[in-house]
């Protein structure tokens, strides 16, 4: 049965995911073996079939025989939640960058206000969960590199697992491309909107990207590294086969130099003693009487006649001092009472405005991202824009 269909309510699914926390525990923790038998479950619920039954009929676990198991839908909720999933989902990401590109075509043919707030709502929410799956893929992937040379047996499927990895690796680094190239094709969308959270938003994920492409490159240096240990590996593998089989043919000293190499060879005598440190108690050093005798007898063996310690040389004069040091700040909050106070926009005002020293064009743009940032719910942005220095920005006003 669909599950939607019954658990029609929040309520209903908190209910039962508490009631049963101890069966999905049990069952997520054995969710990779296909052998979870009725009878594990029935212990757990102190074999009360009806609540084994719930579950089946509320399609939550469905029955295999004398064998149970979590459906799918549930298994990947508590994986993604937990951040346990192995799986590597780049087509999520493209399907997002398609949803993208739909609700901004819905926003620029909207007429209505309000509608156009939601798509533009969502296609912010899409950029976000983009950022976010991406880097996710990101972490998923590395895992999954170093899982698949640290605990593949077989070097073939090892080798292939590492391929096919490498595969998702440029999906993923294509993907990023592609979404980046549609940011940069709907500009026009984002300068309409002119809305501060689609653009910390935007901010947000090209820094995700940013750290993506980093990942990615430390990831195939991995890859390439992990297939060329495979493939000294398996060369060497197949030098010990034919060595083995000249053995076994006694052959092996006629038709191999292994016999002459380890003749000359005599690597024993270069190997130094081996010695056993052996870390005593500091407790037992400062108060044994037969420590201290000891440490009196290695002393005189090494020829150490002082065992107390030096007094150290007395500061210099330069460490003690004063240095100060003085720093011009700006004062945004007596800036923003004197803004609202008059009618300019917010750039010209921090052009204008006087301060005790001179400062350049890009500590303006610093001052103007900041206080739009900081008092976005008291400014007006408009659709206006203006040029200063080849620096286009947007008029802002006061409430």
């Amino acid at each position: 049965m669909d599950a939607i269909t019954h658990l029609r309510s929040i309520e209903e699914l908190v209910k039962m995911l508490d009631r049963e926390k101890l069966l999905f525990k049990d069952m997520f923790e054995r969710r990779k073996s296909l052998s979870y038998r009725m009878d594990y479950a029935l212990e757990i619920v102190d074999y009360k079939h009806e609540r084994i039954q719930y579950l089946i009929d509320h399609g939550v676990i469905h029955e295999n025989g004398d064998f149970l198991e979590m459906e799918e839908v549930y298994v990947e909720f508590f994986e993604d939640v937990l951040d346990m999933n192995e799986e590597i989902s780049v087509t999520s990401v493209k399907e997002y960058i398609d949803a993208i590109k739909e609700n901004i075509t819905y926003y620029l043919e909207e007429n209505n206000e309000t509608r156009k707030q939601q798509y533009q709502g969502n296609v912010r929410k899409i950029l976000r969960k983009i950022g976010l799956r991406t880097l996710k893929n990101i972490i998923d992937l590395k895992r999954n590199v170093d899982t698949a040379y640290k605990q593949e047996p077989n070097y073939k499927i090892k080798k292939a697992r590492l391929n096919n990895l490498d595969d998702k690796r440029k999906r993923i680094k294509t993907l990023i491309v592609e979404c980046e190239k549609m940011m940069e094709r709907e500009m026009l969308f984002f300068r309409l909107s002119a809305d501060p959270d689609m653009q910390r938003t935007c901010q947000d994920v090209r820094n995700d990207f940013t750290e993506a492409d980093h990942n990615l490159i430390e990831i195939e240096r991995q890859i390439i590294d992990y297939i060329n240990q495979i493939e000294q590996q398996s060369l060497l593998l197949k030098k010990i086969r034919k060595l083995k089989y000249l053995k076994d043919q006694l052959t092996w000293r006629e038709e191999s130099s292994v016999a002459r190499i380890l003749e000359e060879r005599n690597p024993l005598w270069m190997e130094k003693r081996p010695y056993n440190r052996f870390l005593l108690s500091i407790n037992m050093l400062r108060s044994s009487d037969e420590a201290h005798e000891l440490i009196r007898k290695i002393a005189q063996s090494n020829n150490i006649r002082q065992l107390s310690r030096t007094n150290a040389d007395p500061l210099d004069e330069a460490f003690l001092s004063e240095d100060v040091v003085e720093e011009h700040g700006v004062n945004i909050t007596e800036m923003w009472n004197a803004f609202k106070a008059q009618g300019s926009h917010l750039f010209t005002f921090i052009r204008n405005y006087p301060y005790r020293e001179a400062r350049t064009t890009g500590q303006h743009v610093i001052l103007y991202c900041q206080m739009a940032t900081q008092h976005s719910d008291e400014l007006r942005f408009t659709d206006e824009y203006e040029t200063f220095d080849n620096i286009e920005y947007a008029l802002i006003y006061a409430k």
